[in-house]
């Protein structure tokens, strides 16, 4: 990048933000009004409607946040979205019965959370929080039942698919992505040590102590790459919508805009 770019690159970064916002809008807004809604059978339009959502707000979230854009924070967003494309092109293999389990095992895990407030409430009902907690559980109640009674909502504790997300994946033809994407970015996910051990520590700078590996808070450098990544999973997701949806969008996919902006142009970059 030339030095008049980098001199103005926070007004380059603010167009790009503000820029990408837009299309991953305007492209998610066109594809759900080309979409049919189910009304007796509404599972399948809410269930991947929320989930296409979910994933443009994702990476509208990640993008508009450059601070993320490191392996720090951005793996948690990455895994995130990673997970969200394996969960939708799962469903779509058989949108009725698995939006169905979806939405059925969300409700569950949710009238499970009202009983363990109960719980806690009955432990102490005269703490300072009681009353906060009451009113969270009526309010989680009512959402319950107003999708599906809650004397008919079943609590499962297991797999809400009934399988690993790695058999979703290979059921799916997620494979590579599960391979590539979801199993390293797990460990940032879940604080393992492949992760923590590069980007949380480093080795003693003292030969006696045998390179032994201490705690330190390092900061992690931007990585555009990262960005891209994001941008490359919601196109991803925009394409395996389109083509389950059977739907044609003119908005540019988020990777294109990405790639073609001015602040990562050839141009700019000369």
């Amino acid at each position: 990048m030339n030095t008049s770019v980098k001199d103005d690159s926070d007004e380059f970064i603010r167009s790009f933000i503000s820029g990408y916002r837009h299309i991953v809008v305007a492209g998610f807004d066109e594809r759900w009004s080309m979409v049919d809604q189910e009304i007796y059978n509404k599972y399948v339009s809410e269930t991947i409607g929320a989930l296409l959502s979910r994933q443009a707000t994702l990476s509208i979230e990640m993008i508009c946040a450059p601070t993320t854009w490191n392996a720090h924070v951005s793996h948690l967003f990455l895994r995130c979205m990673v997970e969200v494309h394996i969960t939708l092109a799962w469903i779509f293999s058989k949108p009725e019965e698995r939006s169905k389990k979806y939405v059925e095992y969300g409700l569950g895990q949710e009238k499970l959370l009202v009983e363990y407030l109960e719980e806690e409430i009955s432990k102490f009902p005269d703490s300072d929080y009681s009353e906060t907690v009451r009113e969270m559980i009526t309010n989680k109640r009512a959402w319950i039942n107003s999708q599906l009674a809650e004397w008919a909502t079943e609590v499962n504790v297991g797999s809400w698919s009934g399988m690993s997300i790695r058999d979703m994946a290979k059921e799916c033809k997620q494979e590579a992505l599960y391979r590539h994407a979801y199993v390293p970015l797990s460990g940032a996910t879940h604080n393992m040590w492949q992760h923590v051990s590069v980007h949380n520590a480093e080795p003693c700078s003292n030969p006696l102590h045998k390179w032994h590996i201490v705690p330190r808070i390092i900061s992690a450098p931007s990585q555009l790459e990262l960005a891209h990544l994001s941008a490359r999973y919601l196109s991803d997701t925009f394409d395996l919508f389109d083509k389950h949806m059977n739907i044609n969008c003119d908005i540019p996919l988020p990777e294109l805009y990405f790639s073609q902006h001015e602040l990562f142009s050839d141009e700019t970059a000369s």
